[in-house]
């Protein structure tokens, strides 16, 4: 049975592949827009000056451009564009995502330079979640649970809200927001492929015009997406996966995407913990996020960010697997997979307080 399920999920997804030579020369346009837009980005940036601003969080020094985004979401929503006015039947289902995108980016952008209060952000990221979730797009059911339409409402605005923070949060390493994003939207992009093409579609132009900004984002990154650029990819890893699809897939979908996002979203839990603890405001920057206390332990920001792409790439391999496994078994594996990423965290923070304890008491002989 499952050999039958692997067999069709290969000839399925090859034949996406086959039939869809236009995705793939979009695909092609996006990466380009993004890959020579952004040396022009740096270029503005730098006359400008329009640098990453400094903080707790931050761990580079100098300066760095931003707006890496403009680069991406402009490649992103050009070949987005050209493949709505080609498949006529895609335009009604995509309407609510790049009208509440467009609201989330623009307003991250006005964010990198004015610094917005933390209540007006969060009121800007409501009413693009409304968008999403009153066009009907929202999380129906987990597993054979059906969600009365009011709480799967109330349940899909706090998870669009809680992945763009946690976007948000988790850039603080070069490439990292980026090469996780870059994963999960391929994985939504082979999930869809199957029986919802248009979607599929959509998550590879994202992943398309991401490789082209990280080629600049990767170590020593020379641009850095900014604000506007994090919460558009959180709200789009947010939103994308609220198409309808297959009756597995929407049997298991929460928890799929629950584990999909568990590296950035658990370290914001962990964050607004420690903050709310410390008795701080939950928005306030500091350097415990997961990078930090990784390079902590010892690791270079460059091996934290592949250990965390590795583990990121395992999760969304064991997520594909899930979904060729009957009902609770598939559950059961998800609940399984999300436990080991939290233990995983527990021990990065077991080891990361060893360390700082080493080092205080270092400083303290010296002294």
């Amino acid at each position: 049975m499952q050999g039958n399920s692997w067999e069709l999920f290969i000839n399925l997804t090859l034949l996406f592949v086959r039939q869809n030579h236009i995705v793939w020369w979009l695909c092609a346009l996006a990466f380009m827009i993004s890959a020579v837009l952004i040396p022009i980005i740096i270029v503005i940036c730098n006359k400008r000056k329009w640098y990453d601003s400094l903080d707790e969080r931050k761990i580079h020094s100098g300066n760095i451009p931003r707006l890496g985004s403009i680069g991406f979401v402009t490649g992103f929503v050009v070949s987005a564009i050209i493949y709505v006015l080609i498949k006529d039947d895609a335009a009604s289902s995509f309407i609510p995502f790049v009208l509440a995108g467009f609201i989330i980016f623009l307003f991250g952008i006005i964010d990198d330079f004015r610094n917005l209060r933390a209540l007006f952000k969060l009121f800007v990221q409501i009413i693009a979640a409304c968008i999403v979730v009153f066009t009907n797009h929202r999380f129906l059911r987990i597993g054979s649970f059906v969600i009365p339409t009011p709480f799967s409402w109330l349940l899909t605005m706090g998870w669009i809200i809680g992945v763009i923070n946690s976007f948000n949060l988790i850039d603080g390493i070069d490439a990292l927001c980026g090469g996780l994003s870059s994963l999960i939207a391929f994985t939504c992009a082979v999930i869809y492929a199957r029986n919802a093409p248009h979607s599929a579609t959509i998550c590879l132009f994202l992943v398309a015009s991401l490789l082209g900004f990280l080629l600049y984002n990767k170590p020593k990154a020379k641009i850095f997406m900014g604000d506007g650029g994090s919460q558009f990819l959180g709200f789009m890893i947010a939103a994308l996966p609220l198409y309808k699809s297959s009756v597995n897939f929407e049997y298991n979908k929460f928890l799929v995407m629950l584990n999909l996002v568990a590296i950035p979203t658990i370290d914001c839990i962990a964050a607004i913990i420690r903050r709310l603890r410390e008795h701080r405001g939950i928005m306030t920057p500091d350097r415990a996020h997961i990078h930090h206390k990784l390079m902590n332990i010892g690791f270079s920001s460059t091996q934290v960010l592949l250990l965390l792409l590795f583990v990121q790439a395992l999760i969304c391999l064991s997520c594909c697997i899930a979904l060729y496994l009957q009902g609770t078994s598939a559950i059961i594996m998800l609940l399984a997979n999300y436990a080991v990423i939290i233990v995983l965290f527990s021990v990065v923070h077991y080891l990361n307080r060893r360390a700082l304890v080493a080092k205080n008491k270092t400083e303290t002989i010296v002294s």
